[in-house]
């Protein structure tokens, strides 16, 4: 922690740091815990400079703030079903935070219907559209949240295709995937209905956002939060936080689960956050968008 960046928090908060301690994770800001000498346990998040990208498209695109975090944190803490850290302090590019205290990485069965108890109660937050208030980030990225009274548009503007062309642009994806992806756009109807209702979702669960303490629900953090078919934050958690069947049984028994999500919607569902992680991070993220496409006959 740099003297300049000490003396900004001793003086939004009006007391000395006593101690410091670096953590892992954060894609746009250094996260660190810190002892205050009136006795608080933080967070402090902190967006520093980066590098420049070697793909010039993250320089045309919205930034991220801090703002924006602090902005959904209170709006899932307003819902009264969910777990958050409270805001403390928040400029756009300083979010300081209570510290959440967890002990486990992984999801036991109990965790998993403690987090499907919290998920119920959160998705049955609804709006009369898609979209949100404001663009929301992920990671670097900020994603558009126009409102629409029509899910298979917003999920095909906003959200497929919005990250398709980055990672076209980025050449992130194999020969033929965009092209495949632009066909399954176009027949997205044919395999999610028109009817499904706009729930408030938390929009980034994967298991480093899930904080557990003695296999109770602690906190969520670090939400990418707006109104969408609940079914796409269900066919994300598998994906990168571990859950299986404990959750889904208990999710289903609060809020029964169409067996033509795991059937026809799921896998659908997971090109959005494989679409992010190819930009992000390469790898084979491109290749299992490419399956997904051609699965669906794109």
């Amino acid at each position: 922690m740099t003297p300049e960046l000490r003396h900004r928090i001793e003086t939004a908060l009006g007391t000395r740091v006593r101690r410091s301690l670096p953590l892992r994770g954060g894609n746009i800001a250094q996260a660190t815990r810190i002892e205050t000498d009136d006795g608080r346990n933080l967070v402090v998040k902190h967006m520093v400079p980066r590098p420049q990208s070697p793909h010039p498209i993250f320089g045309t695109l919205p930034k991220a703030t801090l703002k924006d975090e602090a902005f959904m944190l209170d709006r899932l803490r307003q819902t009264g079903a969910v777990p958050v850290p409270e805001v403390v302090h928040v400029t756009p590019d300083l979010l300081i935070l209570t510290f959440i205290d967890c002990d486990q990485d992984a999801l036991s069965n109990t965790g998993q219907a403690a987090l499907a108890d919290v998920l119920t109660a959160l998705h049955a937050h609804t709006a009369p559209r898609f979209g949100f208030d404001r663009p929301t980030p992920i990671g670097p990225v900020q994603r558009p949240n126009a409102w629409s009274t029509d899910w298979v548009a917003f999920l095909r503007d906003q959200r497929l295709m919005f990250f398709g062309h980055l990672a076209q642009q980025a050449g992130r994806l194999p020969d033929g995937c965009f092209a495949g992806l632009e066909k399954l756009c176009a027949n997205l109807d044919r395999w999610i209905p028109t009817d499904q209702t706009p729930s408030l979702i938390h929009g980034d669960l994967w298991i480093g956002n899930i904080l557990f303490r003695q296999q109770r629900l602690a906190a969520l953090i670090d939400p990418a939060t707006y109104y969408a078919d609940a079914e796409i934050e269900l066919a994300f958690l598998p994906l990168f936080s571990g859950v299986g069947s404990a959750f889904f049984e208990r999710y289903h028994a609060h809020r029964p689960i169409n067996p033509l999500f795991f059937e026809e919607r799921q896998m659908l569902y997971q090109l959005e956050p494989l679409l992010a992680h190819a930009i992000f991070f390469g790898g084979g993220y491109g290749a299992r968008v490419h399956q997904i496409v051609r699965y669906y006959g794109g």
